[in-house]
């Protein structure tokens, strides 16, 4: 079927020939317009850079979105704190983004970094403070009562030697 579509047609048809939307002999019908009509193809070909800087803007902020997210999850993720949806999102991501992979890399990289450093001040030093503070909690050791009680006998003294002063004064 050989239909000759007019310029007004065409534009009314647009939107579904740039969705594919059309069906096979009115998309021919099209296509043979937009070959003849130079002010159509224009009109076609302005409409479909449009869509697609448009399309690029919107995955470009998508991707930017989504890029932050992942960053402020690379921690977590490291540190195995995320439950499993967020680490296969983070996964894929950084498959298919090296930029996300170099970060992740540069995290790890770090995370080994400070580890080594804190293995090699422990072993320098040979005195683990957090063990030492929890075997004190432990034992029962309570600082707080031993130092209540040394304020209160400093306090008891003060009062008296202030009523011995009294006293050798007034007698």
């Amino acid at each position: 079927m050989d239909i000759n579509l007019t310029c007004n047609q065409v534009s009314a048809l647009m939107n579904f020939y740039m969705e594919n939307r059309l069906n096979p002999e009115l998309k021919n019908c099209m296509d043979m317009h937009l070959q003849k009509c130079p002010i159509c193809r224009k009109r076609f070909l302005e409409l479909e850079n449009a869509l697609s800087l448009r399309k690029k803007r919107q995955n470009k902020n998508l991707n930017t979105m989504f890029n932050r997210e992942l960053i402020a999850n690379l921690s977590a993720y490291i540190d195995n704190e995320l439950n499993s949806g967020d680490n296969i999102k983070i996964k894929k991501m950084t498959i298919t983004n090296p930029q996300t992979r170099k970060k992740l890399e540069t995290m790890y990289r770090f995370q080994k970094l400070l580890h080594s450093a804190y293995e090699r001040t422990k072993s320098e030093n040979k005195f683990d403070c957090s063990k030492n503070i929890i075997s004190a909690l432990n034992n029962g050791t309570d600082y707080t009562t031993t130092f209540f009680t040394k304020i209160l006998i400093l306090f008891c003294t003060l009062v008296i030697a202030i009523i011995a002063g009294f006293i050798y004064l007034y007698f």
